[in-house]
Order: structure tokens, then C-alpha cells, then sequence
């Protein structure tokens, strides 16, 4: 039978830099993935590779060594990022020169509801999916619609390539609709979280009892919120099963009331990647991330300092957004030096938008109007880039959001967060001190 394959696009581009620290991430496409689900349960074989970062022309040899050049069925490409667009856009290249099969490309947030812009910068694409596409993916290969539910489908990880090297993801819920500016799910609702049965029944199928980094799945929602009666459920579940993995997600700070910090370690999570954004009363007031700015820092530095009693490695997510500056960014750093020993990781980055010029316009004048301009030779198609203000250019804002990674996060701690989700299960810290000896780039981590 026919192989179907299924290509997440990797990146040619880095939105972080290009360095053994960033490069070494395997970033699961769980969407994808469930596409290939779908198709694999109606009777056709399928398989997911990840471009991740490998160059487009080395990737295409893996795709015909597996058969590329047989198949008689559509490529499936899924753009998962703007930074993926150069890359895509090799890739069919090749695709094209060897083979006349269709090729059809999906990816929800970089098609932007716009799929005549992304056919403009992909001429080799022959049909663009929009929105979600699981009730789409058959119908391109039987012309037949399909209106099954999938809403909380199990994924089939024996269809991943190499899946041995990766860390699970399983998908709890979807939506957020919290309405902050610069998040694309900002107006999607928040969807019922899965059964906690059905999570453990999905772990135990996608677990593999090897020599290699034990697997601790991230729990995939864009609004972790779970409730005390879900937690205990979930507890009640794993001590059923006798399945104690550890597990992560990510959460707002304004989401979890205290209540549920106790139970959600009890439950199994190990890491929590909490949204903070900003510890500047005025800069959360201009991303729209509070109305209530103080009281929202109180409950972040509650939930720090639980989080830290029960155990629950922290890592805080900082953004550098438009306005910022040398006094912004210290009042920020203060606030953190003063939660210091309660968190345990620190990841900081700058304010982007992304999507086609005429999606994201009001964005841009947004951010311009609160003193923020185009960095031009740092934008490219899809990604545009900012000086903050008139005294924190853009470069400037990289290398002060790496200084203050630094200052909060080692190298253990730096590797630690990126082996539980995110590095290959064979990758070892001691190859990892030794790559970023050898290479000596500038990270987000202190080398000491």
C-alpha cells in the first residue's frame, strides 16, 4: 500500500537565533499528527516527518528513502510557523522537480484565514486547507464529506518518524478567548477539557519502555484551567492505573485560583510554564494583559511561591512589549530578583506580529501608537519586527532579553526545562555541556 506522508515544514529561520541550544529542539506537531490519525484509522497508511531543522534539501533525501517517489497519493505539508514559510517553499520546489503528485498545504494560524496570500508565496502548493482540518483531510483523498466528531481523537504515535526521539504532547482542550492583543487564539472559546480516563488511556499507548528519557507529555491547551473536580478525577485516574509520569503546561496567572496548585502537583505536574509577561503595572496595561495590574502581580507572586511549596518547577514566560524600556525592563527584573527563589526558569523574548500585512495592520498601528516602530531589516514575509521604543532599538531588546534570561537561569536548569519537552530522549547533558563549549554562542542560559 501507498504511503501518505505527512511533512510538518521545518525552519530555515530561527526566531531565537541560530545555535545548538535552539537548533536541538524536536517540536512535536501534534495537529498533524492528528491528521494522519485519521486517515491511518480509515484503512490507508500514513506517516508524519518533522523538517524541524534540517536543511530542505537533506530532508528531501529521508522523504524518498521512505518512499516519496512511489506514493500516488497528495503531499500533506503543514506550516506550523511564518518562520517555516522559506523552507516550505524549497521543499515543494523539490517536490515538484521529482514528482507531479498534489501537493496540498495546511497550517491554521500562518494561513491567516487568507489563502490566496499564501498560494502568492508558495507557487508549487496546489491546494490550500484552511481552519482546522479534520473533517477536510478524507475528503482530499475519497471526495467524499466527512462529518465525524473528532473532537478529543487519541493520536496514533506509531505513524511519527523517529518516534522514539520525541516527548509526547497530549491535547487536553482547545480555545482561550482571554483577549489579549498579541495572541492568535484570543478570541476562540475555551472547549471542555478531555477525561482524565482518556488521558491516561492515551498515555499508556504512546509510552515506550526504553533506555531514553523517560516520557513526560505536555499537556497541549492554550488555557490550562482545570477545575478541582478534573484534578481529583485525574489523581483518582493515575493511582487506578498506577501511572505517575510527570507532566507540564502552560498557564496564565490570572487562570488558577490557589486552590488548585496543591492538587495539580498531586496530579503529576512537573513543570508550569506560567504567562506572566511583564511584572511592569504600565506595560501590562498597554498589552491588555490586566485591568487590575497590581492585583494580578499579587496572585502571580502567590502562585510562584505555592507552585515552589508543592514542588512545581516554574518557568516564567517574559515578553518585551511595545514601550519598553530601561525602566520598564527594571521594574520588571526587580519584581522577578524579588521572586527569585521560586522560580526556577526564565523565558524572555520580544513582541513580533505575524500573519499577511493587511491581517495584522491594526496590530502594528496598536504597537506603534504606544511608541514602537517597524524594525524593517529584521521583518521578512509573515514576521515583522519591532524597535520598542526611541531608546530600546530591536537588536538592543534581543540581547536585554537574554541578559535577563541569563541572570534567572544555569545551563542545568536551561537544559532540564528543554529535555522534558522539547530535546531528542537520547540527547544527554553531557553531550549538550559540550556542543555549546565547542560552538561558544551567546544563549539564554549562564555557562558557569
Amino acid at each position: 500500500m501507498d504511503l501518505i506522508f505527512f511533512i510538518s515544514a521545518g525552519q530555515l529561520k530561527t526566531k531565537k537565533g541560530k545555535n545548538v541550544s535552539n537548533q536541538r529542539n524536536m517540536y512535536l506537531n501534534y495537529g498533524l499528527l492528528s491528521l494522519a490519525t485519521i486517515v491511518n484509522k480509515s484503512g490507508y497508511s500514513s506517516l508524519v516527518f518533522h523538517g524541524n531543522f534540517t536543511p530542505p534539501v537533506e530532508f528531501f533525501d529521508i522523504l524518498i528513502s521512505n518512499g516519496l517517489l512511489e506514493t500516488k497519493y497528495p503531499i500533506y505539508i503543514s506550516i506550523p510557523s511564518y518562520y517555516a514559510l522559506s523552507w516550505t517553499k524549497e521543499i515543494t520546489l523539490l517536490i515538484r522537480q521529482k514528482i507531479k503528485n498534489e501537493i496540498i498545504i495546511g497550517g491554521r494560524w500562518v494561513i491567516d484565514n487568507d489563502e490566496d496570500s499564501l498560494k502568492a508565496a508558495l507557487p508549487y502548493a496546489d491546494e490550500i486547507i484552511t481552519g482546522i482540518g479534520e473533517n477536510k483531510i478524507l475528503t482530499t483523498i475519497t471526495n467524499v464529506a466527512d462529518n465525524s466528531d473528532y473532537n478529543h481523537y487519541p493520536l496514533n504515535y506509531a505513524l511519527l518518524h523517529d518516534r522514539q526521539y520525541y516527548q509526547p504532547s497530549i491535547e487536553v482542550s482547545r480555545g482561550c478567548g482571554k483577549g489579549c492583543l498579541f495572541c492568535q487564539e484570543k478570541d476562540e472559546p475555551l472547549k471542555q477539557l478531555k477525561s482524565p480516563e482518556q488521558i491516561l488511556d492515551e498515555y499508556n499507548n504512546l509510552l515506550l519502555l526504553d533506555d531514553f528519557r523517560t516520557m513526560t507529555p505536555y499537556f497541549e491547551a492554550s488555557l490550562f484551567s482545570p477545575t478541582e473536580e478534573w484534578l481529583k478525577k485525574l489523581i483518582n485516574a493515575r493511582v487506578k492505573h498506577q501511572k505517575f509520569f510527570l507532566w507540564r503546561a502552560e498557564c496564565r496567572v490570572d487562570s488558577l485560583p490557589n486552590r488548585i496548585i496543591p492538587l495539580m502537583a498531586e496530579a503529576g505536574m512537573g513543570v508550569i510554564d506560567l504567562g506572566l509577561e511583564s511584572a511592569c503595572l504600565e506595560q501590562l496595561c498597554k498589552m491588555k494583559k490586566s485591568l487590575r495590574p497590581e492585583k494580578y502581580l499579587e496572585r502571580a507572586s502567590s502562585m510562584l511561591k505555592l507552585c515552589h511549596k508543592h514542588k512545581i518547577k516554574t518557568k516564567v514566560n517574559v515578553m518585551f512589549y511595545a514601550g519598553e524600556n530601561e525602566n520598564t525592563i527594571a521594574e520588571t527584573r526587580s519584581w522577578l530578583d524579588a521572586h527569585r527563589e521560586y522560580i526556577y526558569g526564565i523565558s524572555c523574548g520580544v513582541v513580533s506580529a505575524f500573519g499577511w500585512d493587511h491581517n495584522k495592520k491594526k496590530f502594528i498601528d496598536d504597537l506603534c501608537q504606544l511608541g514602537a516602530s517597524i524594525c524593517h531589516e529584521e521583518s521578512f514575509l509573515g514576521v515583522t519586527n519591532f524597535h520598542l521604543s526611541e531608546t530600546l532599538t530591536y537588536h538592543q531588546a534581543i540581547n536585554e532579553a537574554k541578559k535577563l534570561s541569563k541572570e534567572f537561569m544555569t545551563m542545568e536548569r536551561f537544559f532540564y526545562l528543554k529535555a522534558f519537552s522539547y530535546y531528542p530522549r537520547n540527547y544527554t547533558f553531557e553531550q549538550f555541556q559540550k556542543e555549546v563549549s565547542v560552538e561558544q554562542g551567546n544563549y539564554s542560559f549562564r555557562c558557569d
